[in-house]
């Protein structure tokens, strides 16, 4: 792990490595056992392509976060990139015989187009099996042997023949592409988690194979493990449900529609959270100190965060028009805009700005390069997104555990395991 200087602190970047004699900054991590078999090499090294320690210490942390996904991916047994979803690429080559759902009115031509498909894949069978294995299987019955058609063929078939039912495992990229939601990593990731959770107890079936006894025994498992806490366990629960609903819902799988996650009870629910203590008086003086010290929007950022209670995204995606400096109370207005949704509904609000808020912004505002934004730093303007600063990655008030967690280690040593920039 490398240390990287940014003024009084320092930042913790994993797998950041600058080899002996080079210039240049590289990533480099083992490459996990479970997945090695995917990979040429026992370890990753990839040139960053720049000598600057803090944007090489973005571009690690981005292409860090990108193997991640790729590992729970690949151990999912699913591909390395986040593809379309298997049950579109199904309807597409159904599409492509003239099939479901553009399905023609006229009987006899529709039999035609069938028998067309049907063709294709009788002789896709033909290829690998022996007359009697395929005439087991097509006039019999008989299940077709795991591997024998790729994923997509074998998806069309069952769509035809009105047998599709894809494993769990195979919902989360169906339930992101659904919600449109292939951009949001957060999202994926806790689809991901939901799934890692569910297989590292249970076999990957299909939903309405579980039963009420495996999903109680899911629960217990984690619980009896202490891996998570209860509330984690929850909501992890809580997305498997979600994503079973909506799957089998939209695909029509009416077995599935029945699974036995659409009702669950986590034991002693919350009674295992610890609760941090808010800053005192003291500590909040000791970090506005030492924030003075940093770059002057991180600054600001921080400062607000830690007067009004602010959430991160919130105070990021500010415009100048949501700040009222002149009026007879100064006030900032929290809403929605193109770059930052609020978390809930009743998000929406203003905010009073007095003392060291107040100054903070009128600074901010002077600060600013000619935009409409109090922090362009985070707009990406061509993709109408908000690019949160990894130091306040979660959507946060300034006194909750988060910032407790992370910032009394700031109060003690100055020392600050946490990323202070823009990705």
């Amino acid at each position: 792990m490398t240390s990287v200087a940014l003024g009084v602190f320092t930042v913790s970047v994993p797998y950041l490595h600058k080899p002996k004699g080079r210039h240049t900054w590289f990533y480099r991590r083992a490459v996990p056992a479970s997945v090695k078999e995917h990979y040429s090499q026992p370890h990753i090294l990839k040139s960053l392509r720049t000598t600057d320690e803090v944007e090489a210490a973005k571009l690690c942390l981005k292409l860090n976060q990108q193997y991640e996904e790729e590992f729970e991916r690949l151990k999912r047994g699913q591909p390395k990139e986040l593809a379309q979803a298997t049950y579109d690429l199904a309807v597409d080559k159904l599409n492509s015989f003239g099939l479901y759902p553009n399905v023609t009115s006229d009987e006899s031509a529709y039999a035609n187009i069938t028998d067309d498909f049907l063709d294709h894949m009788s002789d896709k069978l033909k290829q690998s099996l022996s007359k009697h294995e395929f005439e087991q299987i097509w006039y019999h019955g008989k299940p077709i042997p795991e591997g024998l058609l790729d994923v997509v063929d074998k998806a069309a078939l069952d769509l035809m023949q009105g047998k599709y039912r894809p494993r769990a495992s195979a919902y989360a990229d169906s339930y992101v592409h659904l919600l449109n939601r292939q951009d949001d990593k957060r999202f994926i990731l806790s689809v991901n988690r939901a799934i890692k959770c569910l297989l590292e107890v249970l076999p990957d079936k299909p939903p309405g194979d579980y039963t009420r006894v495996e999903v109680r025994k899911l629960i217990k498992c984690h619980m009896d493990k202490g891996d998570v806490k209860t509330a984690t366990l929850h909501r992890q629960m809580t997305v498997l449900r979600a994503m079973f609903n909506k799957v089998s819902k939209e695909h029509e799988i009416k077995e599935d529609r029945l699974h036995p996650f659409t009702d669950f009870d986590v034991p002693n629910l919350r009674d295992d959270a610890i609760e941090r203590a808010d800053f005192t008086k003291e500590e909040l003086d000791i970090l506005r100190q030492k924030i003075a010290a940093r770059k002057p929007h991180i600054a600001f950022l921080i400062h607000l965060m830690l007067e009004t209670g602010l959430r991160v995204n919130e105070c990021c995606g500010l415009r100048v028009g949501d700040i009222s400096i002149d009026e007879e109370v100064a006030s900032v207005k929290v809403e929605k805009n193109p770059f930052r949704p609020l978390k809930t509904k009743s998000s929406q609000r203003y905010i009073p700005l007095v003392g060291v808020a107040l100054e903070v912004m009128k600074d901010a505002i002077a600060d600013r390069d000619r935009t409409d934004w109090v922090f362009p730093a985070y707009i990406d303007e061509a993709s109408k997104a908000l690019r949160t600063p990894q130091h306040l990655q979660r959507q946060t008030s300034a006194y909750d555990q988060y910032w407790a967690k992370m910032l009394r280690p700031v109060i003690a040593s100055g020392t600050l395991l946490i990323h202070d920039y823009a990705t």
